[in-house]
C-alpha cells in the first residue's frame, strides 16, 4: 500500500514526531511505501520528497516584522495555507498514494490541506495527538496555565478573551479565528473519514463535542520495545523526562521535592523554564535535585533505566505521553498525575501509582511508598515492561492500524 503521511514536522520535535517516524518504520519494514508531506526545515530528516514539501513557516515570524501587509500574509497562511495545498497536490499527482494518514497540520500547513486530499479522492485517517479540534490552544490550558475546556463547548473566542495562546492577545485572536474559520468550513468534519486517538480520554471528548458522526478508534502509540534494555537494579533516584514548561508540572516537582529527602530527582529535558528552575534549585538549596539537560539516544535510555521510577506530573490533560511508554519499556514503574490519558496507562499497584494533580502531599506520599517498598517498585517496573511488550509492540500496532486503513478506505467509498 502507498500511504501519504502528512505532518507539519519531519524531524523529532516531540512525542507526535516520534510516533510518526515509528509508524513509518513499522510500515516500511512490511513493504509498504510511506510518502511524507511536511514543511521544509533545517532540522528535517532527508527525504526523496523534499522538493514537494511546503516552504518553511513558523508563527514566530510574526515577531520579526511590523509590516501590516506581511503580518496579514502570515495570518492568512496560518488559517489557510494555499502554498501547502499546491505542493501537496503536486506530490499526490506524482506519487498516486492510496490513502492519507494525517497527523498535526495546524499553524504550519493548516487544515486547508484536508480539502486538497479530498479533491484528489483520497481516504483520510487522522491521528489526533492533542486537543486542537476542541481547544485553539491545543492543551486545555488558559493564559494563566489553568485547566480550561470552555472552547470545547463550541465558542472558540474564549481562547482570545483568556489570552490562552502564549498569554498573547494577538496570538490568541489568531488561533481563535483559525478555529472558528475551520469550524465554519467544517474542515475536519467533512474531510476526515476516521479518527485515531491514542487515549480513551481524548476519544470520549471528541465524541462528546461534535465528532460522533465518524468512527473514533482508540489505539495506543507504538515503539520498538526491543530497542529498550531494562535495568532491574536501579540506583536511588527517580526521573522526569520532558519539556520544562508549566503544564508539564516541573515547578510543582520543585515544590513537592522539598517534602522528600529519601531519594534524588534527576530532571531530563529543556524548555522555557530551564533557567528559572536552575536559579530556584540553587536559591532554595535543593541539593537532591539535579538538572541534566537535553538527552537522547542511549544516554537517555541509560539515565531512565537506571532510575527507581519515572514521574509524569502533568498539570494539563496530557493525551498519551510517550515518555511513559518508554519508561515501561525500560523496566521503570511510573508515578503519574490523574490527568487526561495518563491514568489509562498506569495500573496502580501493578506497574506504578497515580497521584492527585497539583497535590504535593499526595505526591510525596506516593514517592515514599515507592522508595520504602523498593522490591515491589522493581517488580512494578517488570510488569510495566511486560505491558509494553504486549500492548505497544510493532506487530500488535501494525495489525490494528491496517484494520483502520481498511475501514477508512471502505468508508471513503
Amino acid at each position: 500500500m502507498k500511504i501519504l503521511s502528512v505532518h507539519k514536522f519531519h524531524y523529532i520535535e516531540g512525542g507526535a514526531e516520534r510516533y510518526v517516524f515509528n509508524l513509518s518504520d513499522v510500515l516500511e519494514k512490511r513493504k509498504h511505501t510511506v510518502i511524507p508531506f511536511s514543511m521544509r526545515h533545517p532540522k528535517n530528516v532527508p527525504s526523496p520528497y523534499d522538493d514537494f514539501f511546503s516552504p518553511y513557516f513558523n508563527p514566530e515570524q510574526f515577531k520579526s516584522t511590523k509590516n501590516p501587509m506581511r503580518i496579514a500574509q502570515n495570518a492568512i497562511r496560518v488559517i489557510y495555507n494555499r502554498e501547502a495545498q499546491k505542493k501537496l497536490a503536486s506530490l499526490i499527482e506524482k506519487t498516486k498514494p492510496e490513502i492519507a494518514h494525517v497527523h498535526s497540520i495546524y499553524h504550519h500547513l493548516s487544515p486547508a490541506v484536508l480539502k486538497t486530499l479530498k479533491d484528489h479522492h483520497l481516504p483520510v485517517l487522522q491521528t489526533l495527538h492533542d486537543f486542537k479540534l476542541l481547544c485553539p490552544n491545543i492543551v486545555f490550558l488558559d493564559g494563566k496555565n489553568k485547566v480550561c475546556t470552555l472552547c470545547s463547548r463550541g465558542n472558540n473566542w474564549h481562547a482570545m478573551w483568556k489570552k490562552c495562546f502564549r498569554n498573547s492577545l494577538p496570538g490568541s485572536f489568531l488561533v481563535s479565528l483559525e478555529a472558528t474559520v475551520h469550524k465554519y468550513l467544517r474542515s475536519y468534519k467533512k474531510y476526515i473519514d476516521v479518527f485515531h486517538v491514542p487515549s480513551r480520554f481524548l476519544g470520549s471528548r471528541i465524541i462528546q463535542n461534535g465528532y460522533s458522526h465518524r468512527p473514533v478508534e482508540v489505539l495506543p502509540y507504538t515503539l520498538n520495545v526491543n530497542n529498550y534494555l531494562p535495568n532491574y537494579n536501579p540506583d536511588n533516584y527517580f526521573v522526569f523526562v520532558g519539556r520544562l514548561s508549566v503544564e508539564k508540572g516541573v515547578l510543582f516537582l520543585l515544590d513537592a521535592i522539598k517534602k522528600i529527602k529519601s531519594i534524588q530527582l534527576k530532571i531530563i529535558g529543556t524548555g522555557p523554564l530551564e533557567q528559572q528552575m536552575k536559579e530556584r534549585i540553587s536559591r532554595e538549596q535543593l541539593t537532591h535535585v539535579k538538572m541534566v539537560g537535553y538527552q537522547s539516544g542511549e544516554a537517555l535510555k541509560k539515565l531512565v533505566s537506571g532510575a527507581l521510577f519515572t514521574t509524569a506530573p502533568s498539570l494539563c490533560h496530557d493525551n498519551s505521553p510517550l515518555s511513559i511508554y518508554e519508561s515501561f519499556s525500560l523496566g521503570n514503574a511510573v508515578l503519574g498525575s490523574r490527568m487526561g490519558g495518563i491514568p489509562e496507562l498506569i495500573e496502580p499497584g501493578v506497574d506504578g501509582l497515580v497521584f492527585e494533580p497539583d497535590n504535593t502531599d499526595d505526591f510525596a506520599d506516593k514517592v515514599e511508598q515507592l522508595v520504602s517498598n523498593r522490591d515491589k517498585t522493581v517488580q512494578m517496573g517488570k510488569n510495566g515492561r511486560r505491558k509494553a511488550e504486549k500492548l505497544y509492540a510493532p506487530d500488535v500496532h501494525y495489525e490494528r492500524i491496517m484494520e483502520m486503513y481498511r475501514k477508512t478506505c471502505k468508508l471513503a467509498g
